[in-house]
């Protein structure tokens, strides 16, 4: 009895060696065949290793289902993590990959949970299959343009501020200090190690230099921004990315920034802040929030350490 545990062991280990060797091959595959910010790998390739596990971890005839799930959890990370290391990716790439795989993941138990529920109810059973096409579809978002959905955006934020607007512009022209508190979530990407900045007038550039370390303190990715302050008037100031090379290319376009100054009196002025991007990643319905989350965090940042950080205040 034993050495047959001992076989089975070993034919799930090298199953699941195969597996994370298949994995990086398709994803080196959507890589050349530039497919990489499709859905085809964010919800194609999950999809995938669910339904590889669910016949590699069949459920026996007494087991708890709790257990079969923790065993499914197990083993996609193990696959995950065991493809990352052979296509060299970053910590960043994982932890953003991580919620939609798991996600992904999850709803292919259920379906093949509701299937085992329904085995003698027909329609039940249509509903589980159902859940099954609605994710193998959604896995070509974005394959071409006509599967694609919106991808500009625009997010703005606001604050009303105990200052005027000479002191906000000369502000804008002091050293840019970064080594703030930050949202755990931007915590994750690096700032820019160095900041070449000019003057405040229309047609100055601005660069960014970022350095990466995609296993945290080896695999370097260098790269830079260039920010071009594209027109400035009394209450308005306009920029534009002219130039990037830096990681944070991989996952969004970034077109440009606008700053909006209003009087209000009293020594106060309203400042809003709109960053304008693209969206590259699919699908939409992760992406999308998380990114809008994401741009307008730094957002919020950016105005309150960047624009004003010695006069802001309470104002609302």
């Amino acid at each position: 009895m034993s050495d047959t545990i001992a076989r089975v062991m070993r034919n799930r280990h090298i199953l699941i060696l195969c597996l994370i060797g298949l994995v990086s091959l398709l994803i080196r595959a959507l890589i050349h065949y530039d497919f990489e910010r499709s859905a085809l790998l964010y919800v194609g390739i999950p999809f995938v290793i669910a339904i590889a596990l669910l016949f590699i971890e069949r459920p026996k005839q007494a087991s708890n289902w709790k257990r079969r799930y923790i065993n499914l959890v197990l083993l996609s990370l193990i696959i995950m993590l065991g493809s990352s290391v052979v296509l060299f990716e970053g910590f960043v790439c994982v932890v953003m990959f991580m919620p939609i795989y798991f996600g992904i993941v999850l709803l292919m138990f259920l379906f093949e949970a509701l299937r085992r529920f329904f085995h003698h109810r027909q329609y039940g059973r249509y509903a589980a299959d159902l859940l099954s096409l609605v994710i193998l579809l959604s896995a070509f978002e974005g394959v071409v343009e006509q599967l694609s959905f919106e991808r500009e955006y625009s997010v703005a934020v606001e604050q009303v501020i105990a200052a005027d607007i000479a002191q906000i512009k000369k502000q804008l022209t002091r050293p840019i200090e970064l080594n703030k508190s930050r949202h755990p979530l931007l915590a994750l990407f690096p700032m820019p190690y160095a900041i070449e900045a000019g003057t405040l007038n229309a047609g100055d550039v601005h660069r960014l230099n970022f350095r990466y370390h995609r296993w945290f303190v080896t695999n370097t990715h260098e790269g830079s921004m260039a920010l071009e302050i594209s027109e400035v008037q009394d209450y308005y100031i306009r920029t534009q990315f002219i130039e990037d090379s830096s990681y944070i290319s991989s996952y969004i376009q970034l077109h440009g920034t606008e700053i909006r100054l209003q009087p209000l009196g009293d020594g106060h002025t309203k400042v809003s802040l709109t960053i304008h991007y693209k969206r590259i990643l699919d699908p939409v319905w992760y992406f999308g929030p998380l990114q809008q989350f994401v741009i307008g965090e730094t957002a919020q940042f950016l105005l309150d350490h960047v624009i004003t950080p010695q006069h802001s205040g309470d104002l609302s």
